[in-house]
């Protein structure tokens, strides 16, 4: 192992008092606190496509689980209807998930943080996760410590919505992260506070280098090549090397060993690049090749009316098709991912007909489950490139067509204007135009019409 080569004084280091505030469970407390039953003390999961027949067994994914049905099944939120014990138990409850119940819960919760902080000192990490930085905010509470007013923020928060919340409180956002991962998920008193004085005896002994922020199971794999097995080994590595090894990421992973993150949350991230996609679960297993062409194509019309609707243009066009979780092929592989570079263009003919090329191309009766589509390489339509095969008039007439079909759907909702392949066996867009968020993946450029209004409203 490599001496440490890079040393960092913590007396330099900006210090706040940042919150990192997690809804526990938070689907699944949602569904309980709508039933009347405690969140912490009911067993309930929130599983896409439950049979409506107790005798069958459902086939989808279990998208969340209470405290409770998690230590009684030893069950995640990464399971699968089969991991449930069949027939199901009594005391068990199964809801399907409601999308639009947990965005209205995400803005109550939110709108009772933002009563603590203005929206500089806020930042809305993830559906049930939120960033507070509430240095200023103590004098204006009378609070003496942020764990005090951690504490009168769970209240308020448990008395207005039913929500338990559990709460990590550091020096910067990823001290506050590490420890509501770490540690205040496991405290009865839901809080837990990671300074930087308290590195050395709680972030170096954080027990997998994957219970660490930032760190998955292919980074373990690259950081282990290097000998390094803990966060305290990635401490004492040689910077140098891991930057020339890993490059930036090497870099961050090293200042994080040590605690170190410098993000203010009044800032704001500008991504370099930008995609638009889709990706989907679908409902069973997909064998007959027709089926899955047309779940292709709708999702290739929905991606091009998003382009449209931001007025943007793709050059590279991807496919990802992932096979049924007990389907292996010929070459070991669960599935296959391929791109494409195009002529610019948000037509939803031309963006299928790429996609379709690439299925075509590698499909060779795969039995499939998961289907991905992404465009990448954006840019604005301020120039049209003409084609030799293509006359301007019917590129013209093109868009005057897509125009009409945005319009209308806007106007109206998606279902009022479908294509015809949809309504057969095997077509997707139409029921999942009805969901929100689409659970899997973005419903983006085929919802409808109300899910559009409330997208306006929040």
């Amino acid at each position: 192992m490599y001496e440490s080569s890079l040393v960092f004084d913590y007396d330099k280091e900006p210090r706040r008092d940042i919150l990192c505030i997690d809804c526990k469970s938070f689907y699944a407390s949602c569904e309980a606190v709508e039933r009347g039953l405690d969140p912490l003390k009911v067993k309930l999961v929130v599983m896409s496509y439950p049979s409506d027949n107790e005798k069958e067994r459902g086939s989808g994914l279990i998208l969340a689980s209470s405290p409770e049905a998690k230590k009684a099944y030893g069950i995640s939120n990464v399971s699968r209807a089969r991991d449930l014990p069949f027939p199901y138990p009594e005391d068990l409850v199964i809801a399907p998930p409601r999308m639009n119940l947990y965005m209205k819960k995400q803005r109550e919760i939110n709108s009772i943080y933002r009563t603590f902080v203005d929206d500089s000192n806020i930042s809305v990490y993830s559906v049930d996760e939120t960033f507070l930085d509430v240095t200023e905010s103590l004098s204006y509470f009378n609070c003496s410590s942020a764990f005090e007013l951690a504490r009168i923020i769970q209240t308020k928060v448990f008395k207005e919505t039913g929500i338990y919340t559990t709460v990590g409180i550091g020096d910067n956002p990823l001290l506050a992260k590490l420890a509501l991962d770490n540690e205040s998920k496991y405290n009865k008193n839901m809080k837990a506070e990671w300074r930087y004085e308290d590195i050395e005896s709680k972030v170096w002994n954080i027990p997998e280098l994957t219970d660490f922020w930032g760190i998955g199971s292919r980074t373990k794999k690259r950081l282990n090549a290097l000998n390094i097995y803990s966060i305290k080994d990635l401490a004492h590595s040689n910077y140098y090397k891991l930057k020339k090894v890993m490059g930036i990421m090497g870099a961050q992973l090293y200042a994080h060993a040590w605690g170190i993150d410098r993000t203010f949350l009044g800032e704001t991230y500008t991504p370099k690049s930008k995609s638009i996609g889709n990706s989907q679960v679908l409902n069973r297993d997909y064998t007959n090749k027709d089926e899955i062409e047309i779940v292709i194509r709708e999702m290739g019309d929905q991606v091009a009316s998003r382009l449209r609707k931001e007025n943007k243009k793709t050059r590279c066009i991807g496919l990802w098709v992932g096979y049924s979780l007990s389907y292996i092929d010929e070459d070991g592989k669960t599935g296959f991912s391929k791109q494409v570079t195009i002529d610019a263009t948000n037509s939803s003919r031309k963006i299928n007909e790429a996609l379709l090329e690439i299925f075509n191309k590698y499909y060779d009766v795969q039995v499939v489950r998961n289907i991905g589509v992404n465009c990448t390489k954006l840019e604005d339509p301020s120039t049209q490139q003409l084609n030799l095969f293509e006359s301007a008039e019917s590129l013209e007439k093109e868009d005057d067509f897509s125009e009409v079909v945005d319009t209308i759907r806007k106007k109206y909702g998606f279902t009022k204007l479908v294509y015809a392949s949809s309504m057969l066996k095997g077509g997707r867009a139409i029921e999942r135009s009805s969901l929100v968020g689409g659970h899997a993946g973005g419903m983006s450029g085929i919802e409808g019409k109300e899910d559009d209004d409330e997208k306006k409203k929040n």
